[in-house]
């Protein structure tokens, strides 16, 4: 099981970006803490594939409430990943397969490794 990251490393952000490589493919993931718990998703806005970030491991808008699209101010519910407000409204994120143990962040499918 890969280890992604511990739940430690979310203090500053509330979010951490992860590489993650699957059949030599690298992709970037977010994991997110939120008042209902921990999610992950793909780093990609369903309006135009762009990352949501800007700035390292800051995916969360100012509140605090909504993962935000620093690209095109949409706002996703972090817990479900779906848009509530912005171009894509509707939509949702790409969710990612993770596990919580012992303080840390796992993948939960073995087809994905840490990129390099």
């Amino acid at each position: 099981m890969t280890v992604l990251c511990r739940l430690a490393d979310l203090a500053a952000t509330g979010a951490k970006e992860i590489i993650v490589e699957d059949a030599g493919i690298r992709r970037a993931i977010f994991v997110v803490r939120h008042a209902g718990g921990i999610n992950a998703y793909f780093n990609a806005c369903p309006h135009a594939r762009l990352p949501l970030n800007s700035v390292p491991d800051v995916f969360l808008d100012f509140s605090a409430s909504f993962v935000f699209c620093a690209n095109h101010g949409a706002h996703f519910e972090p817990g479900s990943g779906k848009c509530l407000r912005g171009p894509c409204k509707g939509e949702s994120l790409k969710s990612f397969p993770i596990r919580v143990e012992d303080g840390k962040i796992f993948c939960a499918d073995s087809d994905y490794t840490l990129g390099a």
